[in-house]
């Protein structure tokens, strides 16, 4: 049976993240989301202005939090942005995203992928890459001549050396997703972990990140990995990062933001089940 839109997993699985927390807690990210909205709609950036690629994860957020009034007003933002103001891959790709999944304006496979096609700005090519996937999915999902494709593509693709935790979590994702076996991305995957911490971004490191925590939780989830032994040391590392309302990054970046707090929520999401088995053995 296909596989649930990805960007809806990623929502329930946020959903189950907020229904693991107090009332408190629940208020005060809901009150962190309102205050990143900016007034003309987008969700904001560090330095405050609207910004799409923020928006895609506020976006989430806010569904989340079934905040209906937040996503009209996001709603009226978008009708506004324009595909050829954007100056590089990751704007053009989140308006995209957001144009189809919250306002219902799906691009034709050709049209599709002329965009895909457009790359520019190397340094910025793993969100592109990321934004990319989570559009075509959201457009087209798993229909069958997709899904063909993309398990041909996987089944021959040599996954890189020295490439981020991240981006071997988003394999893992996309080849579960099609029935491909994953154990050896996942061995590499738990070699990111650090014990009495969590999930670096690269072996070898020492600082453990949200970011590199919530899609590896997510990814060894989705693939069926047993995530007892390392639970503990997540929900710690996750609980550590926790500021007043939203989640900063966990490598000494102190300034929370929406990404950070998408992240933590996804990580905690992810642990939902085992949360009362562990409560229960302590």
């Amino acid at each position: 049976m296909p596989h649930p839109k990805l960007y809806l997993q990623f929502i329930e699985t946020v959903r189950k993240g907020l229904s693991l927390l107090g009332d408190t807690q629940q208020t005060e990210i809901a009150n962190f989301v309102r205050q990143s909205q900016h007034s003309s709609g987008g969700y904001t950036d560090r330095g405050g202005a609207p910004d799409l690629y923020y928006s895609v994860f506020g976006s989430w957020l806010a569904e989340a939090l079934d905040s209906e009034d937040s996503l009209s007003t996001l709603n009226s933002w978008l009708e506004e942005q324009k595909l050829e103001d954007q100056k590089n891959g990751v704007h053009r790709f989140a308006l995209l995203f957001l144009q189809q999944t919250c306002l219902g304006k799906r691009l034709s496979a050709y049209n599709l992928a002329q965009k895909l096609m457009m790359r520019d700005f190397p340094a910025n090519f793993t969100y592109q890459l990321f934004l990319a996937l989570l559009l075509v999915d959201a457009s087209y999902g798993q229909k069958g001549w997709l899904r063909f494709l993309g398990r041909w593509m996987l089944r021959f693709y040599p996954v890189p050396k020295q490439v981020p935790s991240s981006v071997i979590a988003a394999l893992m994702v996309a080849r579960s997703s099609l029935g491909l076996s994953t154990s050896k991305l996942g061995a590499d995957l738990l070699s990111s972990f650090q014990k009495d911490g969590a999930f670096v971004a690269f072996r070898g490191m020492n600082e453990p990140d949200l970011l590199s925590t919530g899609v590896a939780l997510f990814a060894l989830l989705q693939s069926g990995t047993d995530l007892r032994a390392i639970a503990p040391d997540s929900l710690e590392f996750i609980q550590q990062n926790y500021r007043n309302g939203a989640f900063v990054a966990g490598d000494d970046d102190p300034q929370p933001d929406l990404e950070y707090t998408f992240y933590g929520l996804l990580a905690l999401g992810s642990l939902a089940e085992l949360v009362g088995d562990l409560s229960n053995e302590s």
